[in-house]
């Protein structure tokens, strides 16, 4: 069971800044929106050119759904990827739901194996944080927990 955020509004001024200034930089995402809306944005969800991924998925595109609460001492946050094509589900979540990983935890879950741990971010503004995240599946997570030593 997830544990909910502590409360509050998200910063639709955050979630403005996280839409410009990383995931509309990032070639295989190809929309980017707030949910429900603009005017009650609770979150920002980014779809992937599921062609655009190495390795390439499909038909189905990925998707990122960021949830973040600006709060002290520690922001309250859960990005979410899952590839509909095979069901592999990847998380950052800083909340209080495992509290035996520290502040900050990353998990995930596959067709035959998951997992988490905690991690910690060199920086603590939203902006890198969510582009090392967004790096990070990218370039590790997917080729080694979403397909493993698959050849592809």
């Amino acid at each position: 069971m997830s544990v909910l955020h502590p409360g509050g509004d998200p910063n639709a001024n955050l979630y403005a800044q996280l839409k410009r200034d990383v995931l509309e930089r990032i070639p295989q995402i190809t929309r980017v929106e707030y949910v429900p809306d603009a005017i009650e944005a609770k979150q920002l969800r980014a779809t992937f050119d599921p062609a655009r991924l190495d390795p390439p998925t499909g038909p189905e595109s990925p998707e990122l759904v960021i949830k973040w609460y600006r709060q002290n001492p520690h922001d309250w946050f859960r990005i979410d990827y899952t590839d509909p094509n095979t069901g592999f589900h990847a998380g950052w979540h800083q909340d209080e739901d495992h509290p035996e990983f520290g502040q900050t935890h990353f998990q995930y879950s596959s067709e035959d194996a998951e997992d988490r741990w905690g991690i910690t971010f060199e920086h603590e503004t939203p902006s890198l944080i969510l582009w090392h995240i967004v790096e990070d599946l990218l370039e590790e997570i997917r080729p080694t927990y979403q397909y493993g030593n698959e050849s592809w």
